[in-house]
């Protein structure tokens, strides 16, 4: 394991995959870090150099939000649904799913995480 950008980062894996383990990093950013980069999509974690990880860190920091941030900017855009009164934000109020799945039977998940 490698402690990276505040996460814990498995060394076995390739850097796609295992920078996915971020918060607001997903497939699409980070087969597009390794394109940028210059990195092959196979290469695993624990053999990068040091100046490679200091130069993923540094575009992750500057071109992606992840992490606190994003949970920030995400609590913010629920709280200004709820303000507004759309439909989204009313569904988040009484903590029910807010894209369209049934409520008869499947809601429990919506339910605990609001």
């Amino acid at each position: 394991m490698i402690y990276f950008l505040n996460n814990d980062i498995p060394d076995k894996k390739a850097v796609p995959k295992a920078l996915q383990n971020i918060f607001g990093i997903g497939k699409k950013n980070s087969s597009k870090l390794c394109k940028f980069l210059g990195l092959s999509e196979k290469i695993l974690v624990k053999y990068l150099s040091p100046e490679m990880k200091n130069k993923i860190i540094a575009y992750v920091e500057i071109n992606i939000k992840n992490g606190e941030e994003l949970k920030q900017v995400l609590n913010k855009r629920k709280e200004h649904q709820i303000k507004i009164k759309c439909y989204k934000g009313q569904r988040a109020r009484f903590r029910l799913p807010r894209r369209g799945q049934r409520t008869h039977t499947n809601a429990r998940t919506a339910k605990t995480l609001n």
